[in-house]
């Protein structure tokens, strides 16, 4: 409640010094309200007309607005009132082509695309769209053969494909639109507005600084939705997203640094806040466009329902990402349809190169903190081989396994992580639904980590006879303390590989396990306390 109370005086501020109170009705430009009229023109002189006076509210009074491409210009502020439907058109020759957005090409560069938009504003100065209207973009989609294997995922679609699932997913139908694209813009407020069902990208904001987008209702359809991401934040500085409920068939909330040409900017100082969350991709992303750095990034107090991924960041282009905060969050992660990235997994970091060529970036400085996690896949965090994760803690989470609902079975343990220096998890536990996957091991896996922190951790294998509470292999320097293997542990900790050296098992509760401890004999400095 406080939180949303500053996030009100934030934004009353923000309409207070930078909003005059001269308002447009677009109807008096000849807007009729009815969806059988192109009104593109007619609202745009209202725009520009506003922008011509000073600045000031382009108002739209109840009633279904039909329109292509409109430009927002500085100091000018749409206001749907409720009951005002703004519709994209389906006519193609209804955008303008001069505005583009960016697609990346087999490099991962971004190039000028041919993405219409619907609602553009460039190099503009205290915008907004606000009220509590709603803008449409008359999304559709087809359900067909599949046409082409997605890189990135070719492993699991030809898993997929080898368990019998059925080949096929939706695809968009022209005009591809983008419903809101704002570049190079400065003090942006959305607000209270609805956003609903964008072909493309619905808000994407690029190279812009100081946003607030506040109690907002943004979806597009779960099952169809492929690239109707939700929020967009693609090299912009000084950002809020609060109060606001978002389902989307592809990513939510995502980060971005991508590249146009040879230029990139850095995504930093962003805050989202009490929101509830849907994705049939990811719900909390960073990256994967990631040619610039990510840095000073908090994700608080929100809700992840029924999404594919939960909380991620992905770096592939060589970006750095640093000193990013996951807290009070709730997540429920259930696999979905093979096309969609993501395998019913709570968490996600990876460290990775999107072309041989590309550039290795960087993790560092990670925290989640209070995190209830249910999940379908293994959370997994993975550095680069030779180019580790640094600095990563899970402090007070709780994460519940439950099996997958599809035949391609991919889960293997609860948790994983590889290639980390310096990685501490406190007060973490795992529960395994009753109900268990064959593939299912270890509550805990660790891979290549140098510096391991285990304190306060609870859980078991997820199978007697196979796999073990805590399992290692190649682990240096580790101290494993005051953890409670729960009952029915087989194996307490597990050592493995010629790496493993100096690990502390101190003050355990391990008098009801089989085995507190089994080790290769190539494990050296092995010491229980």
């Amino acid at each position: 409640m406080i939180n949303k109370v500053i996030a009100g005086i934030i934004l009353l501020l923000f309409v207070g010094c930078n909003q005059k109170k001269y308002t447009i009705d677009v109807t008096d430009f000849g807007a009729r309200g009815k969806k059988t009229q192109l009104a593109t023109k007619n609202i745009q002189r209202a725009i520009d007309q506003c922008y011509k006076n000073g600045g000031g509210i382009v108002f739209f009074p109840p009633g279904e607005y039909l329109t292509g491409t409109l430009r927002i210009l500085s100091n000018v502020t749409l206001h749907l009132e409720a009951g005002a439907t703004l519709y994209a058109s389906q006519n193609e020759k209804d955008f303008e082509t001069t505005y583009k957005i960016y697609k990346k090409n087999d490099s991962g560069k971004k190039g000028k695309g041919e993405t219409p938009v619907l609602i553009y504003a460039l190099d503009a100065k205290n915008i907004g769209i606000t009220g509590n209207g709603t803008i449409h973009g008359q999304a559709q989609r087809t359900y067909e053969d599949l046409k082409e294997t997605d890189g990135f995922i070719a492993a699991i679609t030809d898993s997929a494909r080898a368990a019998g699932v059925e080949m096929k997913m939706y695809y968009k139908v022209k005009p591809y639109t983008c419903m809101i694209f704002l570049e190079r813009c400065t003090n942006i407020k959305i607000q209270n507005i609805s956003l609903i069902e964008s072909t493309d990208w619905t808000l994407h904001f690029k190279w812009c600084n100081k946003i607030f987008v506040d109690n907002i209702y943004l979806y597009s359809s779960l099952e169809k939705g492929v690239n109707a991401d939700g929020i967009d934040i693609d090299g912009c500085h000084d950002v809020a997203i609060t109060n606001s409920i978002i389902e989307t068939g592809d990513d939510a909330i995502v980060l971005k640094t991508t590249q146009t040409d040879t230029t990139s900017l850095s995504c930093e100082n962003v805050v989202v806040n009490n929101c509830i969350l849907t994705s049939t991709s990811t719900a909390l992303k960073l990256g994967t466009e990631s040619f610039a750095d990510f840095r000073n990034i908090t994700f608080s107090n929100c809700v992840i329902r029924n999404s594919n991924r939960g909380l991620s960041v992905v770096i592939r282009d060589g970006g750095t990402a640093e000193n990013i905060l996951f807290s009070n969050i709730t997540v429920e992660c259930n696999r979905k349809h093979f096309n969609w990235w993501g395998n019913g997994d709570p968490l996600w970091l990876v460290l990775l190169k999107r072309t041989p060529e590309s550039r290795l970036g960087m993790i560092r400085n990670v925290c989640f903190e209070n995190i209830i996690a249910h999940g379908q896949g293994t959370s997994r965090i993975e550095g680069f081989d030779g180019k580790p994760l640094e600095n990563i803690r899970l402090s007070n989470v709780q994460f519940f396994m439950h099996p997958e609902e599809y035949k391609d079975k991919r889960a293997d343990h609860c948790f994983a992580a590889h290639h980390i220096n310096n990685l501490r998890l406190e007060n973490v536990d795992v529960f395994w639904d009753k109900k268990k996957e064959n593939k299912w091991e270890n509550a805990f896996h660790f891979d290549n980590i140098n510096t391991l922190r285990l304190d306060n951790l609870s859980g078991t294998q997820a199978h007697i006879g196979k796999g073990a509470m805590i399992s290692m292999h190649n682990v240096n320097d580790a101290i494993v303390e005051r953890c409670k293997p729960m009952a029915g542990t087989n194996i307490f900790c597990s050592i493995t590989g010629q790496g493993s050296q100096n690990v502390i098992l101190s003050g355990n509760f391990t008098d009801n396990v089989a085995m507190e401890l089994l080790k290769d004999n190539e494990v050296k400095a092995v010491k229980i306390k």
